[in-house]
């Protein structure tokens, strides 16, 4: 859910894998299948190649996602098993901390593969591609910021609570009242945390912008997925115990909400994991 605090076109090019997660199927398979038209695809909001260096990005991402089908996806489905039967039972406070991190380091073991074509492809880049690069990105940001500037606390939280009750009749099939509530309660805590959210865009983009200046050096492929990784972990030195009192806050929420579900909820929730479990099986297998 934190990801919902980012500007989508960057999640969606750096952490496309974890939105895999929300679909189901078919669509799932297809988006999987066809991730190497749609990660450049999206890169092009971003940034104009030229051919050549089109297709090195290209080359590189397809020996990326490669590894990834081998190596990742087996990871998502032990996690996604180990879930299911978990669930059998209400989870603790520590089960959810620690399927919120497993999965988190599935979203990093993602960005670390994608950093080499990347990587490569942003060293091919000249200086006003990698100005336009910046500029865009900081764009994106400074959009989202303004488009919250104008409006109230109370709007904010309605708005918020909207997505999240969406994103969980996907996973719960209904909700009730009291969930509602406890939903309404963790969009608090989100808009609560809105201005450590944009300190932490602005300051990767203020890292990014500088290991961009250092592009042509040593080692620039390994800081370039440390940072991306960073990202995905949501973690910053100066804003850490912030982020830190806000995880521990929406654990306990998500918590109760898995406390308070019932049985045709259990149920639904299985029936989602076990068909994302399913079709992951058949993508590996592929």
């Amino acid at each position: 859910m934190l990801l919902r605090t980012i500007p989508q076109k960057l999640a969606r090019l750096f952490a496309f894998s974890i939105f895999l997660l929300l679909l189901a199927g078919c669509a799932m398979r297809l988006a999987y299948n066809t991730l190497d038209f749609w990660i450049p695809y999206y890169l092009s909001d971003f940034v104009s190649l030229d051919s050549r260096q089109e297709l090195i990005f290209d080359n590189e991402l397809r020996k990326a996602l490669t590894v990834h089908r081998r190596q990742e996806l087996p990871k998502l489905h032990r996690a996604l098993d180990d879930l299911q039967q978990d669930m059998n039972k209400p989870l603790s406070f520590t089960q959810v901390k620690d399927y919120h991190y497993r999965f988190t380091a599935a979203g990093e073991g993602s960005v670390a593969l994608l950093a080499k074509p990347l990587a490569a492809m942003l060293l091919q880049l000249d200086d006003s591609q990698i100005n336009r690069l910046n500029n865009t990105i900081n764009n994106e940001i400074e959009d989202r910021r303004q488009k919250r500037a104008i409006m109230t606390t109370k709007q904010k939280v309605k708005k918020r609570t909207e997505s999240l009750e969406d994103m969980s009749l996907f996973w719960l099939g209904s909700l009730s009242p009291k969930q509602k509530k406890m939903l309404k309660e963790m969009a608090g805590y989100q808009v609560e945390m809105e201005s450590v959210f944009f300190f932490f865009w602005h300051d990767f983009l203020d890292d990014w912008k500088a290991l961009m200046e250092e592009r042509a050096k040593p080692g620039f492929e390994a800081k370039l997925s440390q940072l991306l990784q960073r990202m995905v972990r949501f973690e910053n030195e100066e804003v850490q115990t912030e982020l830190n009192f806000y995880l521990n806050r929406r654990f306990d929420v998500l918590r109760r909400i898995n406390n308070s579900m019932h049985n045709d909820q259990r149920q639904h929730f299985e029936n989602k994991i076990m068909d994302i479990r399913k079709n992951i099986a058949v993508l590996i297998n592929q």
